[in-house]
């Protein structure tokens, strides 16, 4: 039976569709979420907290996700995270429109809330895939899959802050809608047999948790790049609020501030279509290490100027540099890391990388206020270029061959 192309799949179809629309809602609140908080306390400190709220779940919850993923039927679960974050996005919408005493705090939980419900998303998606998507067309599909985030990144961002701009509780109300769309597209898969998890167990044990981090571990390029992710992620934060703070403070007004962090998505899809062709030639490791070095030299021009068009452009390069590495990883980590414990390791570099990026939220907004703006920036660029030197004479950076038995005996 000739397998028919991914453009052909409807399931995969409505798997990216309505996850991208969900996405493209979470990036738009991810704009309002501290512009909302700066307007209503004037403190960059809760602004840092708000930011922190949304990625903090990735420190509680991202292992749990990665053995969620392994063990129970992925859609299923994408569905529940879906209702789940609808009720929420309704919630805030409602207050955010009604303005209560209160409302700051408010809006800190249920970032939290919508942060453990993309946790979820994130680690299940993956893994939805392969329930999906023939082995012929994965590859295709993976790669496919890395345009997401871009994609969101630029729609989301620029209508969140435009959209803000017309009425605050609007970003909050589209996000809602985005996560109705994506529960009725999940509710249209259909599959021929329902996808049998690897190994299920009623009761997970840690031993689940622990093959995850064994095999990161183990393999080299994966242990280097996890760790400085999960450094460099603190940095962009730290820029990110340190951008926001900026437009906000010279009285910009909030769709410029979107249109600029939008541009991150506007450069990430030309970052994924220059990855399909240098994965092809040069290894991951080199392709990370040199993505290290653009990003500092992209903090450079911010460092020195906080006129919009300079901070969207090399914002842009930021986004762009960083899904082409993210393909390259992506590639080499589905080509390393055995199947059956996929999630498990997906989840263990998650809860590295984007804990990390809820710290440097959390430390960007005292940053700014015990420091202010400008000795940020040099701080950024200095730990940025730092990081870039560390992987260009780390000899982890080569990557090797992964080998099943450095990871003990098969999970059952």
């Amino acid at each position: 039976m000739t397998v028919p192309g991914l453009r052909g799949n409807r399931n995969f179809a409505l798997l990216w569709s309505g996850n991208a629309m969900s996405l493209i809602g979470f990036h738009g609140t991810r704009i309002a979420t501290p512009l909302l908080v700066l307007a209503l306390t004037h403190s960059p400190t809760l602004a840092g907290w708000a930011g922190f709220a949304l990625s903090a779940p990735n420190l509680i919850f991202q292992a749990a996700a990665g053995v969620v993923a392994d063990h129970y039927d992925r859609i299923r679960v994408l569905r529940i995270c879906q209702l789940v974050g609808l009720l929420s996005a309704c919630v805030v919408t409602a207050a955010v429109a009604a303005d209560p005493q209160g409302l700051a705090l408010m809006i800190i939980v249920a970032a939290f809330l919508e942060g453990t419900v993309y946790v979820f998303i994130e680690i299940c998606e993956v893994g939805a895939v392969r329930d999906v998507v023939p082995e012929s067309q994965r590859s295709a599909a993976f790669s496919f899959l890395e345009s997401e985030q871009p994609i969101a990144l630029l729609i989301g961002r620029a209508a969140g802050g435009a959209i803000y701009g017309l009425a605050r509780w609007l970003p909050f109300a589209v996000n809602a809608a985005s996560y109705l769309y994506c529960l009725v597209a999940l509710s249209l898969i259909r599959r021929e047999q329902p996808a049998t998890p690897v190994a299920p167990r009623a009761r997970p044990s840690i031993r689940d948790i622990a093959a995850g981090v064994r095999v990161v571990w183990n393999e080299p390029l994966l242990r280097l790049s996890t760790t400085v992710a999960a450094l460099s992620n603190m940095i962009i934060q730290i820029v990110l609020l340190l951008i926001l703070f900026e437009l906000t403070h010279a009285g910009r007004p909030a769709w410029i501030a979107g249109v600029v962090l939008a541009a991150a998505g506007v450069g990430g899809i030309l970052g994924a279509v220059v990855a399909a062709r240098i994965t092809t030639r040069f290894p991951a490791a080199v392709i990370y290490r040199t993505g290290l070095w653009v990003w500092t030299a992209l903090l450079i021009p911010i460092a020195v100027s906080d006129n919009p068009f300079v901070l969207a452009l090399c914002w842009g390069g930021i986004g762009g540099v960083g899904v082409a590495g993210s393909v390259a990883l992506t590639i080499y980590q589905v080509e390393v890391i055995p199947e059956e414990v996929f999630g498990r390791a997906v989840a263990a570099m998650g809860l590295m990388t984007n804990g990390a990026a809820a710290l440097g939220a959390l430390a960007a907004g005292y940053l700014l206020s015990l420091l202010g703006p400008v000795p940020t920036r040099w701080i950024s660029l200095a730990l940025m270029c730092g990081l870039a030197g560390i992987v260009s004479v780390s000899r982890s950076a080569r990557p090797t061959a992964l080998r099943s038995a450095s990871y003990g005996a098969p999970l059952e």
